[in-house]
């Protein structure tokens, strides 16, 4: 089987999927706004899921597009031109955001535009604009006592999610390098510090899902600590930061002291995650509790830290890209591009899906290991 291909149908098929309610769904949200005055979210068609899609899209298409053979070549093109078409559509609606989750689509933004730094620098400085805007947007939210965002800032209520850390801490510094605006390499520094600080539990060594400082600075936690996306989150986000320090060397002393303290961080994480690794390769919904189901997800993202602690060239200990990251996941990908395995969208902090299947979220993550 052509995984390589099958996974990049799969995701473009899966990005096409409308986030636009159909008729029936269309009348209900009339219904309560116009007949129950009710509060109606907006339709958020850069919400994680379709990010994650985008995220391992743009990676698809990185690996491939020097690839030896026109069939791989061909896939690079359909991968970036689905990302390129829909974020261009995003873009003509004014690139609307909402929600910290929105974030993660911004990540492959960035590496749209540095596809075109060289040959379409117009293009380049249009995209890089719209990168911009998203980290005013990060800029403008409020944030806890240490500077660091709760995952959602409209709420008012401090608490401070692993999954923003995930889709905050990779954009906001892959931009800082690009840009070379330190301010913004800050800003995801500090989201990464406060995890690092107050949301790993010190007997496991295992996060969180989240946690608060309250006004005496005493930290509150909710969640399971050692939910396996919660793991998954940081350890991708770190990855990315990691992966965007080794592509963009950094150059002003606040820049080369972040790259430090995130490496440093990268493998603590990474010593931490090892120890719960099961024996098939995968880690658990709840990372450590040997009962709970195998999760792709988690495991994607997770495996994805681990990829790029080996990479980064500050070690010495580079593999060829890809090699036996993505094997422990093969068993589960169908030959449609399928990832299934994969842990449910989580219901409420704490309330987490018993339903196991493939979800855009497991077919993205898993792109990233190639």
């Amino acid at each position: 089987m052509n995984y390589k291909r099958a996974l990049t149908e799969e995701a473009v098929r899966l990005l096409d999927i409308s986030d636009r309610p159909d008729l029936y769904h269309s009348l209900r949200r009339w219904a309560r706004e116009h007949i129950r005055h009710e509060t109606v979210a907006p339709i958020d068609t850069v919400n994680w899921p379709k990010g994650s899609l985008m995220c391992g899209l743009m990676h698809m298409a990185g690996r491939l597009q020097s690839a030896d053979t026109s069939a791989d070549r061909a896939v690079a093109i359909l991968a970036m031109a689905s990302v390129q078409n829909y974020l261009d559509r995003w873009i003509g609606q004014e690139a609307p955001l909402y929600t910290v989750d929105d974030v993660l689509a911004a990540q492959a933004l960035l590496g749209l535009a540095e596809t075109y730094k060289t040959e379409g620098p117009d293009l380049y400085m249009h995209y890089m604009k719209v990168a911009g805007g998203v980290m005013r947007f990060l800029y403008e939210h409020d944030t806890d006592a240490e500077g660091v965002l709760p995952y959602r800032p409209a709420h008012k209520t401090g608490e401070v999610f692993a999954d923003s850390c995930g889709m905050v801490l990779p954009f906001a510094v892959r931009y800082g390098l690009m840009k070379q605006d330190d301010d913004a390499i800050e800003l995801g520094l500090r989201q990464i510090s406060g995890v690092m600080q107050h949301m790993i539990d010190p007997g496991t060594g295992l996060p969180w899902h989240v946690y608060t400082l309250d006004e005496t600075g005493e930290v509150h936690h909710r969640g399971t600590p050692g939910w396996g996306r919660a793991l998954g989150w940081i350890m991708y986000g770190l990855g990315g930061a990691v992966e965007a320090f080794d592509l963009y060397p950094p150059e002003t002393p606040a820049a080369i002291m972040a790259k430090k303290a995130v490496t440093a961080h990268l493998e603590k994480m990474s010593e931490t995650a090892v120890r719960y690794r099961r024996r098939d390769g995968l880690f658990g919904s709840v990372t450590g509790d040997e009962s709970s189901p195998a999760d792709t997800s988690a495991s994607a993202m997770i495996i994805y830290g681990l990829k790029q602690r080996d990479f980064n060239a500050d070690r010495g200990v580079r593999r060829p890209d890809g090699e036996g990251y993505i094997e422990p996941i093969l068993p589960y990908i169908s030959s449609s591009g399928e990832v299934r395995q994969a842990q449910g969208e989580c219901m409420d902090v704490g309330v987490y899906s018993d339903v196991y299947a493939s979800y855009p979220w497991s077919v993205g993550m898993t792109m990233m290991l190639i």
